[in-house]
């Protein structure tokens, strides 16, 4: 049963202050979401510039300084640049091999070099290295998605690793982990991140794993496998 109470009188004023309070209030939440929508936007525009610009400087850098070699028993052209620090794979449309002079004077280095990025292209890792800096772009706020994109660059290395030594042979497994630490070693940073070209090298920590893993010839534990 309702309680009897006294008359309360209506009030207009009250009424209109209730629902200026409530506009406030909806106002607040969309100009929130704007200036996150905002924010992002600014953020994805900003990298995604940096992005182009890193690599279609590097393009040219590398179109500038380039000497095409003789070798013609891998399904791309070979370059040899000084542009470049480390041997790599570069290039969506017409991707090639790039070369330092260290790598080429050594003939033994050179040919696991060229085994290493043509398997790197036969995994289409070329392509991998553009979706992950479009993937940084779109969530350029989110640390997880960087270490997502670490995570990936290092898998890609130690799968093009497996694959270069099944080519090669087993016999040649411990020359080419030689190679491998013959090679300039590079730390990561952002821009690493951002060129889409596949790397034979990585940072120090890096090759030591690497090395570690060649020399160990670790398999694949069942529990792993399943999960």
């Amino acid at each position: 049963p309702e309680l009897s109470s006294p008359a309360i009188p209506e009030s207009t004023s009250v009424g209109a202050t209730v629902q200026a309070g409530l506009s406030d209030v909806s106002v607040h939440v969309v100009d929130w979401r704007l200036a996150a929508l905002a924010v992002w936007l600014v953020g994805l525009v900003v990298l995604g510039l940096f992005l182009l610009i890193t690599n279609l400087r590097f393009s040219l850098q590398l179109k500038s300084d380039r000497r095409m070699t003789n070798i013609s028993r891998y399904p791309l052209p070979v370059y040899v640049s000084s542009m470049v620090e480390t041997p790599c794979l570069y290039g969506l449309f017409h991707p090639a091999i790039y070369v330092t002079h260290e790598a080429q004077e050594d003939e033994k280095t050179l040919c696991h070099v060229l085994e290493h990025e043509a398997t790197h292209y036969r995994h289409g890792d070329h392509i991998w290295a553009i979706l992950r800096g479009v993937c940084l772009v779109l969530h350029w706020y989110n640390p997880l998605v960087w270490l997502a994109a670490s995570l990936s660059k290092r898998d890609a290395e130690l799968a093009c690793d497996e694959g270069t030594i099944k080519r090669i042979g087993e016999e040649l497994r411990g020359d080419y982990g030689r190679s491998l630490i013959g090679l300039t070693c590079k730390k990561r940073t952002a821009r690493t991140f951002l060129i889409t070209a596949t790397t034979m090298t990585g940072s120090k920590k890096g090759i030591q794993e690497r090395v570690m893993l060649i020399a160990k010839q670790p398999k694949t534990a069942l529990y792993t496998l399943v999960a």
